[in-house]
């Protein structure tokens, strides 16, 4: 798989008075004996996260909190796919390796990433901005 892929969450998430919850593992199917790497990172209106790919794993990234714009291209084509993400529901991203990939906040607020990588030790190679190869 090339391509990123938009994992879909109803089924597993919850909602209630108080909000919402996903388990993000279970839902993109990793093992649950699987080591990985997982951080969590906030995105101020305006700035972008990314602009990044992984020869050596595959990349999950859950995206809540407010609207954005993920863009992504595999390193050895030229056209740079977009996904629009609203903020009313979060959204479960699929990176695959040698896919560039990054996100801007196109909200008032901050928006949050939950990102996980199916390597402990994931490299991270930097690429152009994808942004400025979209205009």
């Amino acid at each position: 798989m090339t391509t990123v892929r938009e994992i879909n969450i109803q089924h597993t998430a919850w909602e209630d008075e108080r909000g919402w919850g996903l388990n993000p593992f279970k839902t993109s199917g990793v093992p649950e004996d699987a080591s990985l790497n997982l951080h969590i990172v906030s995105l101020k209106p305006g700035f972008v996260r990314g602009n990044h790919y992984h020869t050596n794993a595959t990349e999950w990234m859950l995206v809540y909190g407010g609207s954005a714009k993920f863009l992504s291209k595999p390193i050895r084509e030229n056209t740079v796919k977009e996904i629009f993400i609203k903020d009313e529901k979060p959204v479960l991203l699929e990176i695959p390796p040698n896919v560039e990939h990054a996100v801007i906040n196109e909200s008032k607020n901050d928006v949050y990433l939950v990102v996980f990588s199916s390597s402990v030790e994931p490299d991270t190679i930097r690429c152009p901005s994808l942004f400025e190869l979209k205009r």
